[in-house]
């Protein structure tokens, strides 16, 4: 009799919606990113978040 195939399980689900999504990064770029929010007592996702979001921001106003 043979097992039942498991599922591949769902990404954890947040209670804040966030998703995840895999990048890949310099080892300078990364370091450098979690030195930042270690000062700032922030989550390095925070940042990242920030950083992505005024970069969007700064391309939609130049269209």
């Amino acid at each position: 009799m043979q097992k039942p195939i498991k599922k591949a399980s769902s990404s954890r689900k947040r209670e804040d919606g966030r998703r995840q999504l895999l990048i890949y990064l310099s080892p300078e770029l990364i370091m450098s990113l979690k030195r930042a929010a270690l000062e700032r007592e922030q989550p390095a996702y925070e940042l990242a978040e920030e950083a992505i979001k005024e970069w969007l921001s700064r391309e939609k106003r130049k269209r």
